[in-house]
C-alpha cells in the first residue's frame, strides 16, 4: 500500500469518525429538551401528588368533623361556642385579645440627662 493510499484511508477513518460524532450530538441536541420536559412533568407530578395527598387528609379532618357534628351534641356546642361565638341565654361571655407582640410596642423609656441637652 502506498503512502497516499493509507493518507487517503486514514482521512476517510476520521471522516467517519467526525460525521458518527455530529450525528451523535446532534441527537443529542435533539432529545435534550425533550429529556427536560419530560423531568419537569416529573416534578409536577411529584408535587401534585403530595397536594392530593394533602387535600384527602383535609377531607378525611372534615369528613370526621361533619359525623361529629351529626352525632355528638357536646361536639355541636363546643364548635358553636368557639367558631360562631354563641352563648347560652344569661350567660357572660368573656372574650381575651391576644397581647401586642413586643416589636409592636415603642419603648417609652426616657433618654438620659447628658443626651438630652447638647454638651458645650
Amino acid at each position: 500500500m502506498s503512502w497516499g493510499e493509507r493518507l487517503w484511508q486514514r482521512i476517510q477513518s476520521l471522516g467517519f469518525f467526525v460525521f458518527v460524532l455530529v450525528v451523535a450530538c446532534g441527537l443529542g441536541l435533539l432529545f435534550f429538551p425533550l429529556l427536560r420536559r419530560s423531568h419537569l412533568m416529573q416534578q409536577d407530578m411529584r408535587r401534585l401528588d403530595r397536594e392530593i395527598e394533602r387535600q384527602e387528609a383535609v377531607e378525611r379532618q372534615q369528613r370526621t368533623e361533619i359525623e361529629a357534628l351529626k352525632t355528638d351534641a357536646s361536639f355541636v356546642e363546643r364548635t358553636a361556642r368557639s367558631k360562631l361565638n354563641l352563648a347560652k341565654p344569661n350567660e357572660t361571655v368573656f372574650k381575651f385579645e391576644p397581647q401586642p407582640s413586643s416589636l409592636a410596642v415603642t419603648s417609652t423609656t426616657s433618654r438620659p440627662a447628658s443626651a438630652a441637652s447638647p454638651s458645650h
